[in-house]
């Protein structure tokens, strides 16, 4: 966790929900077909693009600026969940407002669904991994893109279980890329019933969350909506039989069978002369 804490302007501190978040984009596979052998990794590219009416999505990862980490308070999440440790349970906060930032991170996600992974993300003929090199749109320090820009980024790979897959189609459909924010949220206090707590004049008292987490959803697959077979931007692959390795006998084999068809063409040709 990072050791970053910001405090958001005071001007933000008043109950109100926040705005919603004005990132509007898609991801999409960059290369959504093809063929591959059974034995062989398969990685995933994705395309971050963002629609022309989308806020600029500005981030960076070190914390540092204003607003902290590059991230309008305007397009902080308003709903968090919230663990108690006084009584060792998760409470859902609506309408909250992120007063002091700890962090901001990205964060990557798959849908357990199609024939790759299965429903169960293990029970399926390959295993995946999430990529962690410089390829990997975590790894970026700073990300800058205006509306109608993209980035390419390396999700991660599908390797086969036991070295090699079954020969056949697969498909796999949802990926996403989201903020997560973490910190600590302003917001109503309800009794134990979830009605709002008033104070003398009517208003809501207000409480504080301590180490609230939230997210919010920059961009998804087109088949996040529709994970199925029917869905058209799905990534897919016709996994191939791998060429069976000649034993090295037979190569033997062959060079002395080449030898003695050369020697027999010698003295072929010594007796026409």
């Amino acid at each position: 966790m990072s050791k970053f804490r910001f405090v958001v302007s005071t001007l933000a501190l008043a109950w109100l929900p926040n705005a919603q978040a004005a990132y509007s984009g898609s991801l999409s596979f960059v290369q959504p077909t093809g063929t591959v052998v059974a034995t062989d990794n398969i990685p995933i590219w994705l395309k971050l693009s963002l629609d022309a009416t989308s806020d600029p999505l500005v981030f960076s990862s070190t914390g540092g600026g204003n607003p902290p980490f590059g991230i309008n308070p305007a397009n902080y999440p308003s709903s968090f969940t919230y663990y108690d440790s006084n009584t060792s349970q998760s409470r859902y906060i609506d309408n909250g407002v992120l007063i002091t930032v700890d962090s901001i991170s990205l964060s990557t996600s798959i849908g357990c669904a199609g024939t790759f992974l299965a429903d169960s993300c293990s029970s399926g003929p390959y295993e995946f991994n999430f990529d962690s090199s410089p390829n990997s749109i975590l790894s970026k320090q700073n990300i800058a893109l205006n509306p109608g820009d993209s980035v390419e980024y390396l999700l991660g790979e599908f390797t086969p279980k036991n070295g090699a897959a079954a020969v056949g189609e697969y498909e796999f459909y949802t990926a996403g890329l989201s903020l997560y924010f973490h910190g600590t949220v302003r917001a109503p206090k309800l009794d134990d019933y979830g009605q709002l707590v008033l104070d003398g004049n009517g208003d809501p008292i207000l409480e504080d969350f301590v180490n609230a987490d939230g997210s919010l959803e920059i961009a998804s697959t087109a088949c996040a909506a529709q994970p199925d077979s029917t869905c058209s931007e799905k990534f897919a692959r016709t996994v191939i039989a791998a060429p069976v390795p000649v034993p090295a006998a037979f190569w033997l084999f062959g060079s002395t069978l080449l030898g003695f068809v050369g020697y027999r063409r010698r003295v072929i040709f010594t007796r026409s002369v």
